[in-house]
């Protein structure tokens, strides 16, 4: 009997599984020159086989039961040490995961210590499982059997962890970015993308400050190529099928998930440059099963690939470790019934974690949904977190919500200091009529907050709705459109028994918005992704005065002397006035050392119900020997709020990986407690 470290078996099989496989594809390749086995073969070449065959997967969100390895989304292995261990690994099997959403589509269970070999077909009638034993034998004679499998498979796919669909976005990336480039290049002074390409720079400059262009378009082209693999894999792991271009925009999206800003390349995409790289982002993201619910926040590992970390580092923008969002979450209890609102929420990860936890602690699913509210200023990030939100919502109920995420394209600090927002394009226009209508609404108590967000979501469906039926009818006929798109507002509205909707319908007849919207879509080439921009616009002005129960944020760590906002002086104005309740004379000292973050807390702290979590640079919070003034700012914010019961946590070591240590705090307007 053969005995092998658990290692080395694993290196063994990879290997011989890895000749099996590039032998496989360059046959196939040979025949049929598809893109796929293309694909497939590159990632052969290097380390990124991992792809094919992920190590160590766990079965579900919830247990700590692993699979040993996979190939594709097609085979099983259990990996043992002796031939000794096969019959009970047969059994845990059964039991542990073969009838987990991991293994649903494995059609074989490989039992090796790669000296002897067991290769199981499995067998599925309703919820019995049989496992049929098709072949016994040694190393010496597997590898024939391991090569009819693979030749057999018609397609191969792999599993949506992060890891993986970080190095299938990632392959040839810099000769991807080089082409899409010249695609922009071609196309920069076109009327139909300079001013798409010029928001986009002006919402990057509030985040950077004064850079090169060169810096801005490296950039734009790189959350670009991110803003296609996103809408491309949503697209497709909600079951949507169509042309190439509309998978990529998310034009084929029941609701929103893109802003117009990154759909750019929509007015070149009959180049045929472009149509191979949308063709090579829709195949990339074909490979991927996205019926394994297996894990969310799938796109964020990518962002910090595709985007260097100087240039993270500039804003502190670093997503935040998923045992520290759960660790924080854990300080709140049930949320079932909470209204949560992440301001700065980033890829979505709190509001994620928050969505899985009303869940399993009992709320409804939709409910749940529906009570989670961020906003980001950062487009990229709004559509990265709009999609986890969606796919995470699938995961659960098996469909498409039939309402969008209610995440926002908002300057949140810009909303809370009241300040009219920059906004781009010939959108701003449109700002002072709907004021106008929401303010009468609200004088006259149509409208109430607490049913604010429902009716904001029914409004971004209708219009979002509206465009994608008249663009289908009219293409681009300005006319045509601006007719189809009050129609269809009026019979989609006209099912909705509400008042805010009939107001709404109201402001969009006065005030032209069926007209502005057409000459917009006429205008950027059929850019038809308008929904999350108007709904971005009405939401500041409608949730200005909304109260969540709990707000929890990772917020940009940057010292107020280095925010570029062109608000930052209502932003310094706030601290200096809270700080001089505590050190008057000196507080222009005391806030010369804060951060952002510090006003952010404070205002969470006003709007909060319940409670605040923020994760912050430790040196806010904490000192040693002498305080720093960015502490005593800290200090002076939390106690000018209503808090009962406050914690602090010091995270000693570079959570983040980017050179700052970050520290917690967890201020609650209810309950007591003491400082740790």
């Amino acid at each position: 009997m053969s005995t092998r470290p658990h290692e080395g078996v694993r290196v063994r099989v990879v290997s011989l599984l890895r000749d099996i496989l590039k032998e496989t594809l360059n046959e196939r390749f040979r025949l049929m020159k598809d893109l796929k086995s293309r694909i497939l073969l590159e990632l052969i070449e290097t380390p990124d086989i991992v792809i094919l065959l992920p190590q160590e997967i766990y079965t579900s969100q919830n247990e700590r039961k692993s699979v040993d390895m996979a190939f594709g989304n097609k085979v099983i292995f259990e990996l043992k040490s002796s031939e000794g261990e096969f019959d009970q690994a047969v059994e845990d099997a059964k039991k542990k995961y073969l009838n987990s959403h991991v293994a649903e589509k494995a059609e074989f269970f490989i039992l090796t210590n790669y000296s002897n070999w067991r290769i199981y077909r499995i067998n599925r009638e309703g919820v019995v499982l049989n496992l049929k034993l098709e072949f016994e034998g040694d190393e010496s004679s597997v590898r024939g059997v391991l090569k009819q499998i693979i030749a057999g498979f018609k397609e191969l796919k792999v599993y949506p962890l992060p890891e993986i669909i970080v190095r299938l976005y990632t392959i040839n990336i810099d000769n991807v970015l080089d082409e899409l480039k010249v695609v922009f290049n071609s196309v920069k002074e076109d009327a139909r993308v300079k001013p798409l390409y010029e928001a986009y720079v002006s919402i990057m400059r509030l985040l950077y400050g004064e850079a090169e262009e060169k810096f801005f378009q490296d950039l734009f082209i790189r959350h670009t190529y991110m803003h296609m693999a996103v809408l491309a894999s949503l697209t497709l792991a909600l079951g949507k099928i169509g042309e190439v271009k509309d998978v990529v925009s998310g034009s084929l999206l029941n609701v929103d998930v893109a802003l117009p800003y990154l759909n750019w390349w929509k007015t070149k995409s009959t180049d045929q440059n472009l149509r191979v790289i949308l063709e090579q982002i829709v195949t990339r993201a074909t490979l991927v099963d996205w019926e394994v619910g297996l894990t969310e926040d799938i796109f964020r590992v990518l962002y910090e690939e595709l985007i260097d970390h100087e240039t993270r580092r500039r804003i502190g923008e670093y997503y935040t470790p998923l045992w520290l969002v759960d660790f924080m979450w854990s300080k709140f209890g049930d949320l079932r019934g909470k209204v949560i609102l992440d301001p700065f929420c980033g890829s979505g990860t709190f509001l994620i974690r928050a969505f899985h936890i009303k869940i399993n602690q009992g709320e409804e699913v939709d409910k749940a949904f529906n009570s989670l509210v961020g906003y980001d200023i950062n487009p990229l990030a709004v559509a990265v977190a709009r999609a986890e939100m969606m796919i995470a919502y699938k995961r659960r109920v098996g469909r498409e919500p039939d309402k969008p995420p209610r995440i926002y394209h908002v300057d949140t600090l810009a909303m809370w200091f009241g300040v009219e927002q920059a906004l781009p394009l010939e959108i701003g226009a449109l700002v002072s009529s709907a004021k106008n209508y929401l303010q009468l609404l609200v004088n006259f108590n149509l409208v109430r907050f607490e049913n604010a967000l429902e009716e904001l979501s029914t409004v971004e469906v209708l219009i979002t709705r509206s465009i994608r039926y008249a663009l289908a009818g009219c293409n681009l006929d300005e006319g045509c459109l601006e007719d189809k798109i009050t129609g269809y507002m009026n019979e989609l509205g006209g099912e909705v028994n509400d008042i805010f909707v009939k107001a709404f319908l109201d402001h969009v007849e006065k005030n032209g918005v069926a007209s502005r919207l057409a000459k917009l879509i006429v205008k950027y080439g059929g850019n038809d992704v308008w929904g999350l921009v108007m709904a971005s616009i009405y939401a500041p002005i409608l949730l200005t005065h909304f109260n969540p129960d709990i707000v929890i944020t990772n917020p940009p760590w940057v010292p107020l002397t280095e925010y570029k906002a062109p608000y930052i002086g209502e932003v310094r104005d706030y601290a200096l006035k809270i700080v001089k309740k505590f050190v008057k004379d000196k507080a222009g000292q005391v806030i010369i050392g804060g951060d952002v973050a510090i006003v952010a807390l404070g205002k969470s702290l006003e709007v909060a119900r319940e409670g605040v979590a923020y994760v912050m640079n430790r040196e806010q919070l904490f000192y040693h020997g002498a305080p720093t003034a960015g502490t005593l700012a800290t200090y002076c914010v939390i106690n000018s709020g209503e808090v009962k019961h406050i914690e602090f946590y010091d995270i000693d070591f570079d959570a983040f990986k980017h050179g700052i240590f970050p520290a917690i705090v967890i201020a609650k307007k209810v309950g007591g407690g003491v400082r740790k």
